[in-house]
Order: C-alpha cells, then sequence, then structure tokens
C-alpha cells in the first residue's frame, strides 16, 4: 500500500521505514510496529538510537536538523542531516538517502545530536521565544517587530566573524545597573507576566556572571 492510514498496513519490506513524530510517541510506536525487513529510523535529535534495541535489527537515527512550520519553505539541500545507523546497512541506506535531499550530510552518534538539539534549543526556540515577548512589548506601545530586524541580522552576522560571547554588547555586559533597573520598572509597570521580568533578571545575571571576574548575581 503507497499510502498506509495504521501501522498494520506499513509495507515490511520498504527500503526504509521513517518514524516521524513526537519524541514521547517514539519508542511506543517502535513498540507497535510489525516485523520489519526494512531499514527503521526515528527523526529525533533528542532521542538515542538505544530506543530501537531488541525492537529492530537494522536501526538508525535520520535527523534533519532545521526548524519546520506549516506553510514556510525551505531550502531543502541547505538543511544539515545527522545520520546515525546500527550498521553497515542501515547507515549506508540512511546518508543515501540524506543525500538525495541535502548537500550537507555527516554522521553523529547519540551524544552529540543531543548537545545540538540543546543548543539549538536555546539558539532558536528560546530565542524565538524572547523575541515574541519583545514583539508584545512593542505592539503594546505602537510599534512592529520589524523596527528590531536591522539589530536581529546584524547580531547574526557578527557571529561570521567572532564569537558569541566575545560579541555581547548590551546593559548586563558593561554591569549598567541603572539601566537594568529603569527596564524592570518599565516591564512592572507595564504589566507583564512575572515570568518575562524574571527571564530579563536571569539572563541579566547570567551575562553579568559570564563576562565578570567577580560574579555577583
Amino acid at each position: 500500500m503507497l499510502n498506509p492510514h495504521t501501522l498494520e498496513e506499513l509495507a515490511t519490506d520498504a527500503d526504509i521505514t521513517i518514524i516521524s513524530v513526537s519524541d514521547n510517541a517514539i519508542a511506543e510506536i517502535i513498540g507497535r510496529l510489525p516485523a520489519m525487513k526494512s531499514v527503521i529510523a526515528h527523526t529525533s535529535g533528542a532521542t538515542s538510537i538505544e530506543v530501537f534495541a531488541g525492537r529492530a535489527e537494522s536501526c538508525g537515527v535520520f535527523y534533519p536538523f532545521q526548524t519546520f512550520s506549516k506553510d514556510k519553505k525551505l531550502e531543502y539541500d541547505e538543511i544539515p542531516f545527522f545520520i546515525e545507523g546500527s550498521d553497515a546497512r542501515a547507515e549506508g541506506t540512511l546518508l543515501q538517502l540524506a543525500s538525495m535531499i541535502s548537500r550537507k550530510v555527516y554522521k553523529a552518534d547519540s551524544h552529540k545530536r543531543r548537545a545540538m538539539h540543546v543548543a539549538g534549543v536555546f539558539a532558536c526556540n528560546f530565542t524565538n521565544h524572547l523575541w515574541a515577548i519583545a514583539d508584545d512589548i512593542l505592539k503594546d506601545n505602537g510599534m512592529e517587530f520589524n523596527v528590531l530586524r536591522p539589530l536581529l541580522e546584524e547580531t547574526l552576522h557578527k557571529t561570521d566573524t567572532m564569537r558569541p560571547f566575545d560579541g555581547q554588547t548590551g546593559p548586563a555586559v558593561r554591569n549598567d545597573s541603572k539601566t537594568i533597573n529603569s527596564h524592570l520598572e518599565f516591564l512592572k509597570d507595564s504589566n507583564v507576566n512575572q515570568d518575562v521580568i524574571e527571564i530579563y533578571n536571569l539572563l541579566s545575571c547570567s551575562i553579568i556572571d559570564s563576562h565578570s571576574d567577580k560574579p555577583n548575581c
């Protein structure tokens, strides 16, 4: 069947079967699969290949390191794919498939993938949440998010020539307590969620501590 609707309808002799579900559901899906002759792979960065232990002979991980949103087109040949295989067959099959999609294909074990996934959460997911907070602050004060775009683009461009640590700017890296307190007063007066104030405090303290010989947060 070319378009199966249940696990029982899956072709057991396909070249490859890819499990693309939430991380919480991977083990359950693997446990429900019929006996498979195909290479089986999941697409999670945070889930070890060991999730297949005792459940699949030839298995692996097919991890595209990118953020995906519905209706947002991507240049797939620029997406890094990280591959891990339990044996030569699985590794070779997954590398070949990834190479048909992208020019950037690498091998990475479960530990490295987890490190990348954690780094990705900080760099992408957490940053996007901060953008959402910034968007709310601007909107509440009659401005559009696009006013930040040159600032955001320059911050990213600086990483072409220096490490993010060395490119840090802002009141916290200067330990400018007067400005920090002014910002906190603004946030309190704006009646933002208390979490936003705590995030501002936590990140400011983290920057101060990271760039000071005598951390005081």
